[in-house]
């Protein structure tokens, strides 16, 4: 988070409790194959439209057709309500997108979620500063690992350039890491869309857990993609509800799903 740059060697250097550098690279290593650890990756808001759609007969088919369209960045088909979620390049409706990094051990498990904090979370702004270049570096280097020798050839500019143009994109970025403890295979997902007066307390919770949440928030509803331990987890957005600590709420269970940016 603080570096994503970061060599595995300083890493080791500075973090491992491993003496020797290739346990600390293997380490990582397994962690990704697992799908305990993903990224990595830098994110900023740079306009995107959020669609959802209901009652729609058949989510695989509809999202195999969608997936087609040139702007789209991040489609998943659901049982439920919404059917289907897609963001997509245009309007800027999405206002605020994270994953949440948690607390390993955890200090919370997701049925002891208690909202008490009031307030609205901080909108993600479209970078303003930005040039045509900005925009190609954040493109080829979105891993912040890739190389810039390469980004700097497909290019045609030197990689001191690229060099430069990142340090002044990533202060309007978001580092995206998720952590799964459990392997990315182990969870149960879920898609659970609310409104609610304490967005703030919701993410200092969901930093309690074990677990990374995926939060995102548009036309001022929360949407959460959640990681449980087992699908009846959900009924703690349930007892909140009853709580009136969110309303309008609704869960769906994801079926397929397509990604370019998230």
């Amino acid at each position: 988070m603080e570096n994503p740059r970061i060599r595995m060697s300083e890493f080791h250097k500075k973090y491992s409790h491993y003496n020797w550098y290739n346990a600390t690279s293997r380490l990582i290593k397994e962690a990704r194959e697992k799908g305990i650890l993903f990224g990595p990756k830098i994110w900023c808001n740079s306009g995107l439209d959020v669609e959802l759609y209901g009652n729609i007969d058949d989510p695989l088919l509809f999202a195999e057709k969608k997936k087609k369209e040139p702007n789209i960045t991040y489609l998943t088909g659901l049982i439920g309500y919404p059917s289907i979620i897609c963001f997509k390049k245009g309007a800027s409706i999405l206002q605020y997108a994270e994953t949440v990094i948690p607390s390993y051990p955890a200090k919370k498990t997701i049925a002891e979620i208690n909202l008490e904090i009031k307030g609205e979370l901080p909108r993600d702004e479209y970078p303003q500063r930005w040039d045509e270049m900005d925009w190609d570096v954040y493109e080829r280097i979105r891993d912040p690992q890739a190389s810039f020798v390469k980004a700097g050839k497909g290019l045609g500019v030197k990689w001191t350039t690229i060099l430069n143009h990142f340090k002044k994109i990533k202060k309007d970025c978001k580092i995206w890491i998720r952590f799964l403890p459990k392997g990315y295979d182990r969870y149960q997902q879920s898609y659970v869309l609310f409104e609610t007066e304490y967005e703030l307390g919701l993410r200092e919770e969901l930093k309690k857990l074990d677990r990374t949440t995926i939060l995102y928030k548009f036309e001022n509803k929360v949407l959460l993609h959640l990681f449980l331990d087992d699908t009846l987890q959900n009924l703690t957005f349930y007892k909140l509800k009853r709580k009136g600590k969110i309303h309008n709420l609704q869960v769906s269970i994801p079926l397929y799903w397509n990604s370019k940016y998230f």
